[in-house]
């Protein structure tokens, strides 16, 4: 009997120590299992938070982008306007010289508006001279002038312009195409003759001036010489 009850003990001891065994086993399948999904879990988040920060930084660099874009834009416009503000300029710089040209016109128009038909020419007999022009219409050119009349023979003066002046309307030459070789006395204090050439083909002149009071000097003759005699 003592020994059939040692049996029992040592079968009930094996089946606890199995039962322990199984039970240790199944705690320890379980901490493997919650020690997974712990990792698990933290990948997952940390995975989920670096997500987040590379939307953080794309959404960071959209709003980099857009401000470069619309400071670019600000620029462009600032730019714009400033070339239109320069263009602008230009426009009102190249409107008034064409006013003024247009002014210089009128007033070339106004000397040179005589019918060329009534010009009378004839040829000479003076040793230097080829031929004498006169036209009935020519009339003073006007003056800045005034107070009595003093003629000036000095390079420059205001008298001196107008005696230019009068001897390009005479002759047509203007007087960037005319080279003024010599003014002088005419026999008289309100006389004056110039010699000038053409600069393109060297052609001389010379022009007979009368000074009308307060209305400036008036060409009365002008003749085309065989060569310059004041050159």
């Amino acid at each position: 009997m003592a020994k059939y009850q040692s049996r029992l003990d040592k079968r009930s001891k094996k089946n606890s120590n199995k039962i322990l065994n199984i039970m240790i086993a199944v705690v320890l399948l379980l901490i493997v299992v919650v020690g997974g999904t712990i990792v698990l879990g933290g990948g997952d988040e940390k995975a989920t938070s670096d997500a987040q920060n590379e939307e953080s930084k794309d959404a960071n660099k959209k709003d980099s982008s857009v401000k470069d874009n619309e400071q670019s834009v600000s620029l462009d416009k600032d730019n714009d306007a400033k070339d239109k503000s320069d263009e602008d300029k230009k426009d009102e710089e190249k409107q008034k010289e064409d006013d003024e040209t247009a002014d210089e016109d009128k007033e070339n128009v106004a000397l040179d508006g005589e019918d060329d038909s009534k010009m009378k020419v004839e040829e000479s007999d003076e040793p230097n001279v080829k031929k004498n022009m006169v036209h009935p219409d020519w009339k003073p050119v006007g003056t800045e002038q005034t107070g009595e009349h003093v003629s000036s023979y000095d390079l420059g003066t205001a008298d001196w312009q107008e005696k230019v002046k009068a001897t390009s309307y005479a002759t047509g030459i203007p007087e960037e195409n005319m080279t003024v070789w010599f003014i002088e006395g005419n026999g008289g204090p309100q006389k004056s003759m110039a010699t000038v050439t053409t600069k393109d083909t060297q052609t001389p002149y010379r022009v007979y001036l009368q000074w009308v009071d307060g209305q400036g000097w008036q060409p009365t003759k002008v003749q085309e010489l065989k060569e310059n005699d004041k050159d």
